[in-house]
């Protein structure tokens, strides 16, 4: 409900992120003795007393009878006997509190927050005066789903549930107008962002190139993410005049553009609380999921949504930090403890993913950290079976064996064990091209999660079709990389390359050699180009002959700007 209204609300705020549409009145929820989180129900240890009805406007009431028979049946008391002691702690405690809750993984971290959110409804807080946030907009979206399936979807979608970003989206569409933020403002995604940062790289300096704007892109977003901006960027003496100048500059574009980038959206969205303090004030309980990845402004707006009453309820663990390089801090979690000296923990142990000696190797690694925070995690499963540790001399002799012990444990199931059933993990997608040569050898169907096949990647292919051309110049892969990387030889150009071409019956290449001797009308930028993908060619050529086909590739990969485009080549994946 709107905090700066006492009347009915009717404002409808879409919000791409949420897919739900903010419309509700303030009498809708009404105090019952019977409702679908009635104490009893779900946490017996709490004293009954009246509480919350959520129903929806089609008048389909979310309910459950407290009398109804089979009540041990139901969804929310399901929920309580999965709960573990320190689970079902963490769930029920106290309003009006700080806590903590470290959970390693696999310990139902994500099981236990909504519990939680569950629990704090049934403590009367109304939906929207929860604040739930969450790393990714995926995240966000399953949370809403499996609590919507507990509580029905009228009473989730009027839940405050969204990533930092698309929660302070939501409150600047609303509330910007308040701080002077002009209203149908567009957010900037990295692509326009990075067009803001080469339109001011030209200005400031003329030869900058793709890898410039991209450093810069990155250093004001590192520097937003700390809450630095351009006006107290004198005091630190590791910034250049060229950065103060390009940042500033970049704030100015975006603001002559009514465009914000998403580090503005949350400084933004931090001065709007700053300053207007009562756009927050019906927030009742604030809830943080992946707290470890969070960074300073983010964990300064949670200060500022709980300004009102203090109740903040964190998940994470510190030893999943692996966003530092987006600014992120884990040692937000001692700093809430600092900033909140009542801060209470709570450690969820029972890991429910691993097996024993699974565990006790990843604990043998972590607790070399000697500044972690101290934390046990126990393994709900039995021992299992012992890790094995290869060390492989070269990637190949690493990829036959992980092959061969696929092949060897599905002999030993007598084929009860399928390809489906084996995951390989690696660093990183350059280093999947040894283990997909050695599947394809041994005839093993697979396929590769959240990418690409080595051979169908766009820099592989590019690669190969300039290995073709240096082979063979007639070859029709010319036309898919004269212009790759870009080179100022677009697609009008090609046109009149390939008429030229069938017009005189003459091959591409011939075509390309007349516009550079000036028998096809180009320009002078255009003619320059053309004689320098020549020369790439030619010189390719030349060394074919004289180095393996290897050299060849590393040597394209590393010049004209190709390993600025196309950062993952052969050369580096071997």
């Amino acid at each position: 409900m709107d905090p700066l209204r006492h009347n009915t609300s009717s404002q409808s705020v879409k919000d791409t992120s949420f897919e739900v549409e903010d419309v509700y009145e303030d009498d809708e929820l009404t105090l019952q003795q019977s409702n679908s989180f009635a104490q009893a129900d779900v946490f017996p240890l709490q004293e009954q007393r009246p509480t919350v009805s959520l129903s929806s406007r089609d008048d389909t009431k979310v309910a459950v009878d407290q009398k109804a028979p089979h009540r041990s049946s139901s969804p929310t008391h399901r929920l309580r006997l999965s709960l573990n002691e320190r689970q079902l702690r963490a769930v029920t405690f106290p309003l009006q509190s700080q806590l903590q809750i470290l959970a390693g993984p696999g310990t139902g971290k994500t099981k236990t927050l909504i519990s939680r959110v569950i629990f704090l409804l049934s403590q009367g807080v109304h939906p929207s005066n929860i604040i739930v946030t969450t790393f990714t907009v995926k995240a966000a979206n399953e949370m809403r789903e499996r609590i919507a399936a507990m509580v029905g979807p009228s009473v989730a979608s009027r839940l405050v549930l969204g990533t930092f970003h698309s929660i302070a989206r939501r409150y600047l569409i609303k509330y910007g107008y308040l701080i002077g933020l002009p209203t149908g403002f567009q957010i900037a995604d990295e692509t326009d962002a990075l067009h803001f940062i080469q339109s001011v790289m030209k200005e400031v300096d003329p030869e900058s190139d793709k890898n410039d704007c991209r450093h810069a892109r990155n250093a004001i977003s590192n520097m937003k993410s700390r809450a630095i901006q351009p006006s107290s960027l004198s005091a630190l003496e590791y910034t250049t005049q060229e950065m103060m100048q390009v940042y500033s500059l970049y704030q100015d574009k975006l603001a002559e553009a009514n465009f914000l980038d998403f580090d503005d959206l949350l400084l933004k969205c931090m001065e709007l609380l700053r300053t207007n303090p009562l756009v927050v004030s019906n927030i009742q309980a604030v809830l943080v999921d992946e707290f470890q990845d969070t960074n300073i402004v983010q964990y300064q707006l949670m200060k500022l949504f709980a300004a009102r009453r203090s109740n903040i309820t964190i998940v994470g663990d510190p030893d999943q930090s692996i966003y530092a390089f987006r600014a992120a801090e884990s040692t937000n979690l001692m700093r809430m403890r600092q900033d909140f000296q009542d801060t209470s923990v709570v450690s969820l142990e029972e890991n429910y993913r691993s097996s024993g000696h699974i565990l006790n190797a990843a604990l043998a690694v972590i607790q070399q950290d000697t500044e972690r925070i101290q934390k046990t995690v126990l393994p709900n499963h039995d021992e299992g079976h012992l890790p094995v540790f290869f060390p492989a001399r070269n990637p190949y002799i690493e990829a036959r064996h992980i092959v061969k012990e696929i092949q060897r444990l599905i002999d030993l199931s007598c084929g009860m064990l399928k390809p489906h059933d084996f995951a390989i993990l690696v660093r990183s997608a350059r280093l999947t091209r040894p283990i997909e040569s050695e599947l394809t050898k041994a005839g093993i169907d697979y396929r590769i999660v959240g990418g690409f096949r080595f051979w169908e990647r766009e820099e592989i292919k590019l690669l190969v079709n300039y290995l073709v051309v240096v082979k063979s110049r007639r070859s029709p892969a010319l036309l898919d990389i004269i212009n790759s990387p870009r080179r100022g030889i677009g697609s009008v150009m090609q046109a009149a390359l390939l008429n030229h071409a069938n017009a005189y019956q003459v091959p591409i290449w011939d075509a390309i050699q007349r516009a550079i001797d000036g028998q096809v009308r180009v320009n002078a930028k255009v003619r320059a180009s053309l004689k320098q993908f020549v020369d790439i060619i030619t010189e390719l050529q030349r060394s074919s002959s004289e180095r393996p086909g290897r050299y060849v590739g590393c040597s394209m990969g590393k010049r004209d700007g190709f390993e600025g485009a196309y950062p993952i080549f052969l050369c580096n994946s071997t």
